[in-house]
């Protein structure tokens, strides 16, 4: 059980009770705790605890609740007394927090705040969702690189506690164009009376502000880093992105690709957070596609009727003959999303995925084969039944491994979204492929 739902019950009475004492409350509880107390609590006790709180930690916890709930926070205090706490917000959240605002609402709290941050939130909503640009902070620790260790220690200690992470410093030139990097562990071994640009390390690995998110997430991943300084066409320095800004942006992509694959549209809010009529907006739109799709499944079905009327015992077997090519296509299409979302398969190796796949469903295709002719036979549905069914099921399991490992190749080669070829659409695809070729060659086969 949460926190909030042991203690909410009786917080409103013992707010308006002894507010000192539940404010000392709330300086124990952590941010996300407190945030998820707020989310929870009806609006006007919700505005009332954050206004209990000091502005640092307030600043926390605003950053921390749902951007519906920001908005309406923020409604409810006014630009007078919500200014304060986005001043103490890291630079990326507030830059995040005016975004979500009503452009009036945005305007009105931007000429309270400090021309500095303002043009800190200017820069940082310049860059599109997905970006680096959109994750970055511009509190970083950057120092010249005429400085001693011992000034440069002197200013992480000085200018510490606002910078997005303590871990490294960034040494630039007089143009503050990038010049190197000192962790922390560094600086602390190094003489006092040293120059910074003497113990730097010179290579570092920087991205630009257009980055993908996701690529960025990979090259901190595979160099095990902390942090990237993000630098324009110059080689200046512009802000940094943590691994915990990427974290989070990964989480929502993720998200994001797990409803396309599943043929629904991504939700912008929570699961409850949504509304009925934006679950059928969001729904609706690929049930009717996969069922207008599914109607010419039947239709084939009917193409094919004196066939089905020679042998009616084909029609047991057509449930097998969907399921299984419509699985293996699934399986293809969730292990090449999977794969091109991490970087393990790119565009290159196309025509290596294919034969690779093209041999699996040959194989997997002989062992169901293997199963429903088996099957046919010691029914008694004959050999030609038998044959039939064999032959059907490698025809379509080899299909549906290619058509679902290709396509979201092919998406992604023309610049589309590889989950948008979901599981759905491709097993309705195969269904429809697979009954023509069922029936085809039973047609062929039982003349």
């Amino acid at each position: 059980m949460r926190l909030s739902q042991l203690i909410l019950p009786d917080l409103d009475e013992a707010f308006a009770r002894d507010r000192e004492a539940v404010a000392e409350l709330f300086e124990e509880l952590h941010t996300e705790d407190f945030a998820d107390l707020i989310e929870r609590a009806p609006i006007e006790l919700a505005v009332q605890m954050l206004l209990a709180l000091d502005p640092e930690q307030g600043a926390e916890v605003l950053a921390s609740v749902e951007p519906d709930l920001q908005v309406e926070l923020y409604r409810r205090l006014g630009p007078e007394r919500a200014a304060p706490l986005v001043h103490e917000m890291p630079s990326d959240d507030r830059a995040d927090f005016v975004a979500e605002l009503p452009d009036a609402d945005a305007d009105a709290l931007l000429a309270r705040m400090d021309p500095e941050e303002v043009a800190d939130v200017r820069l940082l909503r310049q860059w599109e969702d997905g970006t680096v640009g959109s994750l970055m902070s511009t509190d970083v620790l950057a120092v010249p690189a005429t400085m001693t260790v011992d000034q440069v220690i002197g200013q992480v200690r000085t200018h510490g506690d606002d910078a997005e992470t303590v871990y490294y410093v960034y040494v630039l030139g007089p143009s503050r164009e990038l010049m190197g990097v000192v962790s922390l562990r560094e600086l602390i071994f190094a003489r006092p009376d040293a120059a910074v640009a003497e113990v730097m390390r010179e290579e570092v690995k920087a991205v630009q502000p257009a980055m993908a998110a996701e690529d960025t997430a990979r090259l901190i991943q595979h160099y095990d880093l902390i942090a990237l300084p993000v630098i324009d066409d110059q080689h200046r320095l512009l802000g940094l992105v943590t691994v915990d800004d990427l974290s989070d942006a990964l989480a929502e992509e993720v998200t994001e690709d797990i409803h396309k694959m599943g043929a629904v549209r991504p939700l912008e809010d929570s699961y409850f957070g949504t509304d009925f009529v934006t679950f059928v907006r969001k729904r609706a739109p690929w049930l009717v596609a996969l069922f207008v799709g599914e109607l010419f499944t039947g239709d084939a079905i009917t193409w094919f009727d004196d066939v089905i009327q020679r042998a009616t015992v084909l029609v047991s077997f057509l449930p097998l003959i969907i399921s299984s090519g419509g699985n293996s296509g699934s399986q293809s299409a969730t292990l090449i999303i999977r794969a091109l979302a991490v970087g393990e398969v790119n565009l290159s190796q196309a025509s290596r995925v294919l034969s690779r796949e093209l041999a699996m469903g040959v194989t997997l295709g002989l062992l169901l084969a293997t199963i429903g002719a088996l099957r046919a036979l010691l029914w008694g549905d004959g050999g030609a039944i038998a044959i039939t069914v064999g032959l059907t099921l490698v025809a379509v399991v080899t299909l549906g491994t290619v058509v679902g490992s290709m396509l979201p190749i092919f998406l992604e080669r023309i610049g589309l979204d590889p989950a948008v070829s979901s599981t759905p659409f491709i097993a309705s695809l195969v269904d429809l492929i697979g009954i023509v070729i069922y029936l085809s060659l039973a047609s062929w086969i039982l003349v």
